[in-house]
């Protein structure tokens, strides 16, 4: 058996790396189509009618049954079957659009339930107020309600994205030339040698894609919140505000009197209240025997 080399990883690369664009093109035009279909599915989802929620979401769940590669084959043999029987011939066509079109349906399908938890995650209060101080619904959309679901929606589809770039890999089985396809390639080159080698500076590529796609993510997201403080942040100005609010009841040791004597006031209040209802009942009692008097020296007299 020939001996591992890991030389042959770093001669690897550099034949690989060319490749990256054409991942990060079918990635780009996946996200650009499958995001406005998922924009149009979740659109369904929460504003149309029974049907068109209905068509919605049985198309989701259809696509979700259906593996990318299954979906993959049916486009790429089926769909020009299909338009050539309407006069249309697309046999002809770059491989990367029945790619793209493949991953757009499975990537919108994603993306609509992505966007309508979002969306649905942002509190409605925030609409009425928008509306309440005059903007229009789009203007409180796009304001309002666009920054924050965004955010929600971000981690969920930094998700899809990474997931999207590995089913992506799944191109060079139908010819497409990519990172997996070139790799391949290298591999057949060698007549199945130094494979261990090629699949090591695939995954290297593949690694770096994904922390990239991260640290923009984060970056992205970051920016989105830029204008929401976190809990804690907030709690601790108040209670700073508060302290500086209070800083001569500090100095004078009212304060502190007082918190010492929390329990008791609480205790004496109790018993304040608890001695008020008994005084209460005892004047009821007392109202009721005399109306009683009245009415037995009414009667008798």
């Amino acid at each position: 058996m020939r001996p591992f080399k890991p030389t042959f990883i770093f001669e690897v690369l550099p034949q690989i790396l060319p490749y990256t664009l054409v991942t990060l093109g079918i990635m780009l035009g996946t996200v650009f189509f499958g995001g406005l279909l998922g924009l149009l599915l979740a659109a369904g989802k929460l504003k149309g009618g029974r049907i068109l929620r209905g068509l919605a979401s049985a198309y989701t769940y259809f696509i979700r049954c259906v593996p990318s590669i299954v979906m993959l084959f049916i486009i790429y043999y089926g769909l020009p079957e299909l338009l050539l029987s309407f006069g249309i011939n697309i046999n002809n066509a770059s491989k990367t659009v029945f790619v793209i079109t493949t991953f757009t349906f499975m990537f919108g399908a994603s993306m609509s339930e992505v966007f309508r938890s979002a969306y649905l995650a942002i509190d409605p209060g925030q609409s009425e107020a928008g509306l309440s101080i005059g903007l229009s619904r789009w203007q409180t959309f796009r304001r309002i309600i666009l920054p924050q679901a965004s955010a929600v929606a971000l981690p969920n589809f930094t998700n899809a994205l990474v997931n999207l770039m590995k089913e992506g890999t799944l191109a060079y089985t139908i010819g497409l030339i990519d990172i997996m396809g070139k790799g391949q390639l290298i591999i057949g080159l060698n007549h199945g040698s130094y494979a261990m080698e090629t699949y090591i500076a695939m995954f290297v590529v593949y690694w770096v894609l994904t922390l990239l796609i991260e640290a923009v993510s984060k970056r992205l997201e970051k920016h989105l919140l830029r204008g929401l403080r976190p809990h804690e942040e907030a709690v601790s100005k108040e209670k700073s505000v508060s302290e500086k609010i209070l800083y001569p009841i500090y100095e004078t040791g009212i304060l502190n009197k007082l918190k010492q004597s929390n329990g008791f006031f609480d205790v004496s209040m109790g018993k304040a209240r608890s001695a008020g209802s008994k005084s209460g009942e005892t004047e009821n009692d007392q109202n009721r025997f005399q109306r009683t008097q009245e009415d037995n020296s009414w009667k008798l007299n």
